[in-house]
């Protein structure tokens, strides 16, 4: 299994069935991943657009929004609404992807982490489908309203 399908599978496992965001070729596979689960996928213009709607989506429904975006700018596009996500503490679930730490050069290569602790949000790389599934239910844990469980 990848790390792409345990990320699937434990967000289905907590009866997550809406995804919002913008494709792009880091985030292709955990989406695709993601819909062959049954989630509805929302395509937005705009990774910003894509984060507003996952935010209010999880304050109209009382679940935790997700959100996929294309690693480096695909996350930093959608920097203002999830500003706003993390200080009114809309449970959300940001999936994007990241580069090597070797890669200096990229314009995707970007501290994700630094850019969380920010904006009062926390941050995990997900490297194996056991940490995977761990980081997921870690997340929704101490997200409260929790998921329904299918």
């Amino acid at each position: 299994m990848q790390v792409t399908e345990a990320v699937a599978a434990a967000l289905a496992d907590l009866g997550a069935d809406t995804v919002f965001g913008v494709v792009g070729s880091g985030n292709f596979h955990v989406t695709n991943a993601l819909r062959a689960r049954g989630a509805r996928f929302i395509a937005a213009r705009h990774e910003c657009g894509a984060a507003s709607m996952a935010d209010g989506w999880a304050r109209i429904s009382g679940r935790p929004g997700v959100l996929s975006l294309h690693q480096g700018p695909g996350l930093t596009n959608a920097l203002t609404a999830l500003t706003e996500a993390a200080k009114s503490r809309t449970p959300l679930l940001v999936l994007a992807a990241d580069v090597s730490a070797v890669a200096v050069r990229s314009s995707f290569r970007i501290d994700v982490a630094a850019i969380a602790a920010a904006i009062g949000a926390v941050s995990a790389r997900l490297h194996s489908p056991g940490a995977a599934a761990r980081g997921i239910s870690t997340s929704a844990a101490a997200s409260p309203p929790r998921w329904p469980r299918s």
